[in-house]
């Protein structure tokens, strides 16, 4: 019985802990599963301000500006930019690679290679 080791890139670690699960029940000579985490956390903005200047014309010939002066927050992110992309490898039986690589690939992994 001979081992492979094979790796899949996922969007995100609920795509890689599916497929992981997938895997797990559907193949019985599966050794080992891991998962890791790829990519940055952002920083917080959480307490900093944002500051926008408006001009204002004042029916007079010269410009006036005003300061807006808001508090910043985790929401101003967009969610997609809090997932975090996700590695799966997964060490089996060679003759169990083209069904791992069946199950990674329906469920969105992408760069599915051997290791």
């Amino acid at each position: 019985m001979e081992l492979c080791r094979m790796k899949g890139e996922f969007a995100s670690e609920e795509l890689a802990e599916l497929a992981a699960g997938r895997i797990r029940r559907s193949l019985k000579h599966v050794r080992s599963l891991r998962i890791r985490k790829l990519g940055k956390a952002l920083p917080s903005v959480s307490g900093r301000q944002h500051f926008t200047m408006l001009p204002a014309n004042l029916r007079m010939e010269n410009y006036a500006t005003d300061v807006l002066i808001s508090e910043m927050s985790d929401s101003v992110y967009p969610e997609h930019w809090f997932r975090k992309s996700a590695e799966l490898t997964v060490i089996c039986d060679k003759d169990d690679s083209g069904a791992v690589s069946a199950i990674m690939q329906a469920l969105g992994a992408v760069q599915v290679h051997f290791a």
